[in-house]
């Protein structure tokens, strides 16, 4: 998608639904004449950035709803472009019949965040900036919406500004070299050289690595809980819940088919995945059951493995997660049997444990703490890759210029980081990258 700046969109900016008032959202050229077509009063009248009490009107000036407007004219506008926002009351027929009006008027309707890509383009929001915004309005939990809250404020930016800095100070030294090789290098310079790109080749390993942390916030955390039957799963998964979500029985094979349950546990989305009990099946029903909770568990960031009374502990971990953990605790704490040493101990019944796995299951996933709030989290794939090439140019930089390799590729190298470094912060993104970050957006964004 490239927005053409001469079409004016439209688009309801609210959620779907029942509600008491949404906002439909036009943007471009025709904004003013499209609102005074719709409200049959001189749009360019209005004050900017006042509310006025109008009527919606179709094109024959009959009345269809009443509401709010406000005129926002550009260039001081979220787009660059004039806009106006129609305050209207909520519900789906009555949005509809008024963005049919809107469109009637000379709009078309808005792709997929294409209000935030007029504003990129306009110089308002960088892509950075458009990442937080998507990664705050799809935030599954409170952890995730503080990092992207963090990020919306500046937190990456501001750190990556500065490498960005260094990098240029660096980049700036060796061209100088380079360009007036007669003045040479001093050892004490070699040394400090190789060090600062070492240093930059930390904070980008840094940067990289919070992106696991940011993944797993972002996406949530995803438990398969596994074991054989009658282990306890199901019970397990209840009480970890706080709710009866999954059925539970003495029959053993109750769980023909895995289980998805939701919760948040201190502001951490998490998916708790109930597979159907491992065993020598005999029905074909439950062996597909028990493939289908394998292949799930697979995708899994960790599995939790249940055992039960007489379980044995197996020697492999089996099907390995994707996130390549597996955690296992003992259930049914409350019938007294031996359970295996140094291995937590669990009860549905009486709550035993509960709250200690719980801790264990976010500590496992490296979520322990609160630690990365207001710090430089990745939120995206992309800012990672562009970590990792940062990463790995300033690490072939400082290895040339440590073994004394020329110093046009250490500056070969540099730049490359450098660029990567922009890369992370917005600059230099191409059209296909941003088509996609865009394409993940709600039409009125």
């Amino acid at each position: 998608m490239t927005s053409d700046p001469r079409e004016t969109i439209a688009a309801c900016a609210t959620a779907a639904g029942t509600g008491g008032v949404a906002i439909v959202r036009v943007s471009g050229p025709a904004a003013l004449v499209i609102a005074s077509a719709v409200t049959g009063v001189d749009a360019e009248a209005w004050g900017d950035r006042r509310l006025v009490r109008v009527a919606i009107v179709d094109r024959a000036g009959r009345r269809l709803d009443d509401g709010l407007a406000v005129a926002m004219r550009g260039p001081r506008s979220f787009t660059g472009e004039d806009v106006v926002e129609l305050h209207v009351h909520g519900g789906a027929i009555n949005v509809g019949i008024v963005m049919g009006a809107v469109v009637s008027a000379g709009a078309r309707l808005a792709e997929p965040g294409e209000f935030t890509r007029r504003a990129l383009e306009a110089g308002k929001v960088t892509v950075a900036e458009a990442e937080a915004m998507l990664a705050v309005v799809s935030a599954p939990s409170s952890r995730a919406w503080v990092l992207a809250q963090d990020q919306l404020g500046g937190a990456l930016a501001r750190v990556v500004t500065a490498q960005r800095a260094a990098a240029a100070t660096v980049l700036a030294e060796l061209e100088a070299r380079v360009d007036f090789p007669e003045e040479g290098l001093a050892p004490a310079d070699v040394g400090a050289l190789g060090g600062e790109l070492e240093r930059l080749a930390a904070a980008a390993a840094t940067l990289e690595r919070s992106f696991a942390t940011g993944r797993v916030l972002g996406d949530g955390v995803v438990v398969a809980v596994v074991g054989a039957v009658n282990a306890g799963k199901s019970a397990l998964v209840n009480a970890l819940v706080g709710a009866e979500r999954v059925l539970v029985a003495d029959e053993p094979g109750t769980t023909r088919d895995y289980v998805e349950v939701r919760t948040v546990w201190d502001g951490v989305a998490v998916t708790l995945v109930d597979t159907a009990g491992e065993r020598a099946a005999v029905a074909d029903v439950e062996r597909r059951g028990i493939a289908l909770g394998r292949a799930r568990a697979a995708r899994a960031d960790l599995r939790l493995h249940v055992l039960g009374p007489g379980d044995s502990i197996p020697a492999e971990a089996g099907v390995a997660a994707a996130g390549g953990g597996e955690l296992r605790v003992a259930s049914k704490g409350d019938l007294g049997w031996v359970t295996p040493a140094g291995m937590l101990v669990t009860s549905a019944v009486t709550g035993q444990g509960i709250q200690e796995l719980r801790r264990e299951l976010i500590a496992f996933v490296g979520l322990a703490d609160d630690a990365e709030a207001g710090s430089a989290v990745l939120l995206t794939e992309r800012q990672r890759a562009a970590a990792e090439l940062a990463r790995r140019g300033f690490q072939a930089g400082a290895a040339g210029r440590l073994s004394g390799a020329p110093l046009e590729l250490v500056a070969v190298d540099v730049r490359s980081a450098a660029t990567a470094l922009a890369s992370l912060e917005g600059d230099e993104v191409g059209e296909d990258v941003l088509d996609q970050l865009f394409a993940r957006f709600c039409i009125g964004k």
